[in-house]
């Protein structure tokens, strides 16, 4: 009785050999074991900031020291580890590649050094500053950490090597009848197999090989066809670890800010002042502000010893003005309705000079007369106006016609014509009907006319006005984009300026079906 287990040699038989054929490995495995990423060094901590002192100077030689203090060292990264258990597979029927080594830590980054102290002196005789030594440098910055090894991938031991594949042919006859003939049974493909040293079998001159064995009431015999084709496989060393990066060096810290006063205090500052119009009339506000300047050279004022900034900062002066809003208009602020609105000033430096900005409605008119040099005093005098809410509001009240009759009427509640400088409206026409039919998913600008409205003169472009209703004939100038039915859109710009120069805009905007 045969061993199943065994091989052995088959009755001579005709057999077709088959060619030998190439096939690219597609996707790889990974063998080994990752290496582990290094740890980042960490930031250095930031130096502190120096004191920040003021200073009475008294002619007596005096020395402080506001460096600010150096920024900390950042940590240097840990090494990556390299890739391990990388004992390659001997020639497995897929491609290797070996795993890859660690990345080294990033250099953590220096600490910023703090900044110098600021200082204030208050001084009465300039000559006195150059008994005073003052260190207010910033701190020398940390220094970086340093970047640390990758690890090493796995190396491949072998490049390249060959699969190949048998066609097995499979027969069989009942076990208890010996005599019976053999019966195909089935074919299949498989790896031709390892003797068991490992090494592959050379079924390219020993194809005929069969075995035999029984499962149950069947005895089966397999035959060796040959070496069907062979598969190339690969192997890749894994990557070493990404290389990593020094920390920065940190920053030098600036120096502290320097202000020279050349008196004992500062002046308490009262910059602006704001009333309803009937409380401000008639009453005297007082303005004070200080004017800090920006000016150069001051290691020549302090002891030469000394270490900071070349500018500082310098109270050059305190301004106290005042000014004063006085009633000039032929009718009561009651009775042009400003009573209540609120008006005050405020004072800016411009090029180091003080000066009052005035905070009043662009509907107020206004003078500002010259200054009353013995009481540092400007006078305001209001001549006329009106209430600011009676601007910027119009209404749309209707849009009606088709092509050249169409029409838009507005309403100003306000009804401030007369009492404008100027004024205009732009209305731009959009849509998605195309003067030749052709239809647009959005609505397209198609064209802007602007109606200019001055206070007394008729308005320009056909728009007629009738006390505080405009009508505005648009459709003189839009129609080829207004038929009956086609979507369109109304933009409105309004622009009034007053008397006084004060430019408001107010925008409207209207969708809607020609003819509906």
């Amino acid at each position: 009785m045969l061993n199943t287990r065994s091989l052995i040699l088959a009755l001579p038989t005709a057999i077709m050999t088959l060619p030998l054929v190439s096939f690219s490995a597609i996707g790889q495995t990974t063998f080994g074991v990752v290496g582990q990423d290094g740890s980042d060094g960490r930031d250095g901590r930031n130096g502190r900031d120096g004191q920040d002192i003021k200073i009475v100077s008294d002619g007596k030689p005096t020395s402080y020291d506001l460096t600010g203090t150096t920024g900390e060292d950042g940590e240097d990264g840990t090494a990556g580890t390299s890739a391990s258990s990388c004992e390659q597979p001997y020639r497995p029927a897929y491609s290797l590649i070996g795993a890859s080594g660690g990345r080294g830590g990033n250099g953590g980054n220096g600490g910023r050094g703090g900044n110098g102290g600021n200082v204030t002196i208050f001084y009465t005789d300039v000559a006195t500053l150059q008994q005073i030594e003052i260190r207010n440098a910033g701190g020398r910055g940390g220094r970086s950490g340093r970047s640390a090894v990758s690890g090493k991938g796995c190396e491949c031991r072998e490049r390249d090597w060959r699969i190949k594949y048998c066609n097995l042919e499979i027969e069989r006859r009942p076990f208890n009848d010996p005599k019976a003939a053999w019966q195909y049974h089935s074919r299949e493909t498989k790896l031709c197999g390892r003797s068991s040293d490992g090494f592959d079998l050379d079924f390219e001159n020993n194809y005929s090989r069969v075995s035999e064995y029984r499962r149950g009431d069947w005895f089966y015999r397999r035959t060796n066809k040959g070496v069907s084709h062979s598969q190339y496989y690969s192997c890749q060393s894994g990557a070493n670890g990404a290389t990593s990066n020094n920390g920065r060096n940190g920053e030098i810290g600036s120096y502290g800010k320097v202000t020279l006063i050349p008196r004992l205090d500062i002046p308490t500052e009262i910059t602006s002042d704001r009333a309803p119009l009937a409380t401000a009339l008639g009453k005297k506000v007082n303005l004070i502000k200080n004017i800090w300047v920006e000016r150069s050279g001051l290691s020549r004022l302090l002891r030469a010893s000394s270490d900071v900034p070349n500018s500082y900062t310098y109270l050059k002066d305190t301004a106290r003005l005042a000014y004063r809003f006085e009633w000039a208009a032929p009718e009561s602020p009651n009775v042009l309705g400003v009573d209540r609105v609120e008006i005050g000033g405020t004072v800016n430096v411009r090029n180091e000079n003080a000066e009052i900005q005035y905070q009043l409605p662009g509907t107020l008119e206004y003078q500002v007369m010259p200054a009353i040099p013995s009481e540092n005093l400007q006078v305001v005098k209001i001549t006329g106006g009106f209430n600011p809410d009676r601007v910027s509001s119009f209404q749309l009240q209707k849009i009606s016609g088709v092509g050249t009759e169409n029409q838009l009427i507005l309403s100003d509640r306000g009804n401030v014509r007369e009492l404008l400088k100027d004024s205009q409206i732009e209305v731009q026409c959009f849509s998605k009907e195309s003067a030749t039919g052709v239809v647009s998913s959005d609505y397209v600008k198609r064209r802007s006319i602007t109606f200019k409205i001055p206070p007394k003169l008729p308005a320009s472009d056909g728009a007629i006005v009738n006390g505080n209703t405009y009508t505005l004939p648009v459709g003189r100038y839009c129609s080829p984009w207004l038929r009956e039915n086609n979507n369109a859109v109304y933009q409105l710009v309004i622009s009034q300026i007053t008397k006084s120069g004060a430019k408001y805009e107010q925008s409207l905007k209207s969708t809607f079906v020609v003819g509906k």
